[in-house]
């Protein structure tokens, strides 16, 4: 990509997109993209994970936030003609060409089951991005999802391997939690774009370990963990994965544009081995009640009439049973194909980012 070309980089001031910038600015493994880019922010949105991502990376505090080839533009995302109309002012107000690609790396989080969705959902931000990039005629689109996406048909509790085709857009809303929904629809959107001759890349990232401000909410298991707010573990899994690892994907996979959709695990972990490895990582003693699935899953399906009361009942929906006690592991060889040397190891980044975090938190 010579200087003529340019693009636009959705979440920025978060962690993900933090680390994604610094990738396409030369500080990781790709080469760097030489033309502008423009980075989306919200008014109130601060540069703090900007610095902090510039601090991990060992580089100048000022490094993402101040480079000559980064402009921060305030875009309403949840609207894509007005962003079109401010990128287009802003381009020609500083002669320059307007995005021909868009990596959209901004999401709203919310992992838990038993919350609400946001108030602009994950699917409209997507829809509106896809309209933006429609308007401005982009030649590329890459979409972080997620594994959530994912889906198989082993009973609960039961082991199994999903692969990256293993896509269910259409599971009950009584089984997964209001975030994978809008994952899922999200990422249906991007492959109806890509039907109508839209070119896409899609990745779908684990759980994401990274490092970031302590009330941030990516941060939020490391929080609970140092403030002893976390009494509880099972034997459940999840899929997990370094930040770094997550931005040399997508930027590689946005720069050669490869469709995918790549799923970016390094490793399946039960939950009471990564809450130990985090809490010694972040320097703290922390003793986790276990609660095995057998027999406590059983228990937790037999008090599922409890769903229905209030304040409690949270704890007790299927979508909460899931997340305690899914054996699903997956396969992250497709992003793996993607990472010039592969995965850093579980213990690698859990130390990494927990010894920094030491020093903020």
């Amino acid at each position: 990509m010579d200087s003529t070309t340019s693009l636009l980089l959705t979440g920025a001031t978060g962690q993900l997109g933090s680390f994604i910038l610094a990738e396409f600015l030369g500080y990781g493994t790709n080469p760097a993209f030489s033309g502008p880019i423009f980075c989306s922010k919200r008014p109130e949105s601060s540069f703090l994970q900007l610095h902090l991502t510039a601090e991990f990376l060992g580089i100048e505090v000022e490094a993402l936030t101040a480079h000559p080839q980064v402009h921060f533009l305030n875009l309403d995302l949840s609207d894509g003609i007005h962003s079109r109309e401010e990128l287009q002012d802003y381009c020609t107000a500083h002669h320059l060409p307007p995005p021909s690609t868009i990596l959209h790396a901004a999401a709203n989080i919310n992992i838990s089951p038993a919350a609400s969705g946001p108030s602009v959902s994950n699917v409209k931000l997507v829809n509106e991005m896809l309209l933006l990039a429609e308007l401005l005629t982009a030649e590329h689109f890459t979409h972080i999802s997620s594994i959530a996406v994912m889906g198989g048909v082993e009973p609960l509790g039961e082991e199994e391997t999903l692969q990256p085709e293993h896509f269910q857009p259409n599971r009950s809303t009584s089984s997964v939690s209001a975030y994978a929904l809008g994952k899922m629809g999200s990422e249906l959107a991007v492959w109806r774009a890509a039907s109508s001759s839209q070119s896409i890349s899609i990745v779908r990232p684990g759980v994401i370990l990274g490092i970031g401000a302590k009330q941030a909410i990516p941060q939020e298991l490391w929080r609970r963990i140092h403030d002893n707010k976390l009494p509880l573990t099972t034997d459940g899994m999840t899929g997990v994965v370094d930040v770094r690892d997550v931005a040399e994907i997508a930027v590689k996979m946005h720069h050669e544009r490869i469709e995918g959709p790549a799923v970016a695990v390094a490793a399946t972990v039960t939950f009471q081995e990564l809450q130990e490895k985090m809490a010694a990582a972040i320097g703290v003693q922390r003793t986790f009640r276990f609660l095995p699935r057998d027999p406590w899953l059983e228990r937790m399906r037999s008090l599922g009439f409890l769903a229905k009361f209030p304040v409690i009942g949270k704890y007790f929906t299927p979508q909460m049973r899931i997340m305690l006690y899914s054996r699903t592991r997956y396969d992250g060889a497709t992003g793996a194909q993607q990472l010039a040397s592969g995965y850093r190891d579980v213990d690698s980044t859990v130390n990494a980012c927990g010894g920094f975090l030491q020093n903020i938190f």
